[in-house]
């Protein structure tokens, strides 16, 4: 009788563990997470870059037609304190300034203008302003704003080129206190009164890891990504983001050691520039879309 007991019962629990995985239901996923071991084929430690590496599929989330009058956008900021949008056009002082609140309607008056060639504009949550850089030499500025939020005049804070070139748009490192600016594959800081730090963030464009084997030339990163404009999260462990163009993806990096720690697909139907018409703010992915003159964005 006990030769023919042990066989019944490991049948029956075979049974009972393959009838629960049927009924069991998958959890629904919004991301991807892709997993790199501690270490690689050679036995070194992986340590040096990110052992996960975050996928996420963003969705569009609202847009604002621009006026005519420049190209190229330049930057959309975000305002916590008046909770308003500021979306610059590159090119000309006189090119639009256009201001809108979360639910996309536009407050600026019409004709409202930039006031200078901008470049960068960030939110500064010390000072509480809007400011930014201008083009070449016409230096770093803020709006003096109205009791409504809107701008009176512009005050230029330093005269002359205080970036890598007269094209930079930069973004406030709001951690460190701090501007920063692409600079071919780096990313320079500054200090906020405009003085190089002479601090420089190598960024291994592609790359989880010291052991991922990616490398990314000049030319690969000038025709495959957006090699102007980067944009600042404030995410732990993202804090730096850069477009890649070939790919219609955000990839977010360490900023302390430079390696991809996220990637974020853009669902976007036109052409992704390679030059400007980048932005980040409120949580958003901001594309401008040249041939519609639409800011889109996207989280």
């Amino acid at each position: 009788m006990k030769k023919f007991l042990l066989p019944l019962l490991l049948f029956l629990c075979f049974t009972n563990a393959e009838t629960f995985a049927q009924k069991k239901k998958a959890a629904a996923v919004n991301s991807i997470i892709i997993s790199f071991p501690d270490k690689d084929n050679n036995g070194n430690s992986n340590a040096a870059g990110n052992k996960d590496l975050r996928e996420t599929n963003a969705e569009f989330v609202m847009q604002i037609k621009i006026p005519e009058g420049g190209a190229n956008g330049a930057s959309v900021v975000y305002n916590p304190k008046e909770k308003l949008y500021y979306a610059a056009q590159a090119g000309n002082k006189v090119f639009p300034l256009i201001i809108f609140d979360k639910s996309g309607t536009i407050v600026s008056k019409e004709g409202q203008e930039t006031l200078i060639d901008v470049r960068g504009l960030w939110y500064n949550p010390k000072t509480k302003r809007i400011e930014g850089n201008g083009y070449d030499y016409a230096g770093w500025f803020y709006y003096d704003l109205d009791k409504s939020g809107l701008p009176e005049q512009l005050v230029t804070t330093k005269e002359g080129l205080y970036q890598p070139d007269k094209n930079s748009p930069g973004v406030l490192n709001t951690d460190d206190d701090e501007v920063l600016f692409l600079d071919g594959m780096n990313v320079v800081c500054y200090k906020t009164d405009g003085t190089d730090k002479k601090k420089v963030i190598q960024v291994h464009l592609g790359a989880t890891s010291a052991s991922s084997g990616t490398q990314i030339s000049a030319s690969d990163f000038d025709e495959g990504y957006n090699s102007r404009s980067i944009i600042y999260t404030g995410i732990k462990g993202a804090e730096i983001g850069f477009l890649n163009v070939a790919k219609k993806q955000v990839e977010l990096y360490d900023i302390k050691s430079g390696y991809m720690s996220q990637v974020i697909k853009i669902p976007a139907s036109f052409t992704i520039e390679t030059f400007f018409n980048f932005s980040y703010s409120n949580g958003i992915y901001w594309l401008f879309d040249k041939q519609a003159r639409m800011w889109m964005g996207y989280k």
